[in-house]
């Protein structure tokens, strides 16, 4: 199997059967894992309502985070590589053509889809006043860029991963700060990472990122930056 494809949600009633549609018309080998994290809006209701065996659907028996929702489907993956596809819309899946071809390729174990790619050149400033909520990513950016000595535009955006590596570096943060651990453990154990510039549709309304989560993230960057090494984690062991 080439890909698997997680479909994380949590209350994306209107949207949810539209990414399951999106991530079914990807024109690769794959498996699609959808992971509802105890949908209370009717999501639930409308998963259950499909009759289609090309998709595994996991129900969470409570809402354990974002983070718990990746790593349930990472346990059922049997893809070589692992995307992460947010039933929000706001990332467009086919993204995985070139992403696949760009790390069989160069033998990549992460690839981050990034917003800003094209927008280096672009005053922070400037793109703040267009998009507040781009502070935590040029925060956290700024923060894995000085730890890890990278140059990164966009540490939060749509993911990529080599499965096998994302299991190596177990990830442990079940909410949040769970793609701030895996960014920091595959830079702080020399994993290979690329950016990737994507295509990205901003939802004006729903956004489940609040401006505190900033803390978790900032917390478990640090944790993992100034704890001792396991050299369990490492890329060549």
């Amino acid at each position: 199997m080439k890909l698997t494809i997680v479909v994380t949600v949590y209350n994306e009633r209107s949207t949810i059967l539209k990414a399951i549609e999106e991530a079914k018309s990807l024109d690769i080998e794959k498996q699609i894992i959808v992971v509802d994290n105890c949908s209370t809006d009717g999501t639930r209701e409308l998963l259950r309502g499909l009759n289609d065996s090309s998709i595994t659907i996991v129900y969470q028996s409570r809402n354990y985070g974002y983070g718990e929702s990746v790593i349930t489907g990472m346990n059922l993956a049997q893809g070589e590589y692992l995307y992460v596809h947010n039933s929000d819309l706001e990332y467009d899946p086919r993204c995985v053509y070139e992403m696949v071809e760009l790390s069989d390729k160069e033998g990549l174990d992460a690839i981050f889809g990034s917003r800003l790619l094209t927008r280096q050149g672009e005053s922070r400033l400037k793109i703040l006043k267009e998009r507040p909520f781009y502070l935590g990513s040029f925060i956290t950016t700024f923060l894995t860029d000085i730890f890890y000595h990278k140059n990164f535009s966009d540490i939060i955006g749509s993911r990529f991963y080599r499965t096998d590596v994302l299991r190596k570096i177990n990830p442990q943060a079940r909410g949040i700060g769970f793609d701030f651990e895996v960014v920091s453990k595959l830079c702080k154990y020399g994993y290979r990472i690329k950016e990737l510039a994507v295509s990205y549709s901003p939802r004006t309304k729903g956004k489940k990122i609040k401006a505190h989560d900033i803390i978790p993230a900032v917390w478990v960057m640090f944790k993992i930056k100034f704890t001792r090494e396991d050299p369990r984690l490492k890329k060549n062991n």
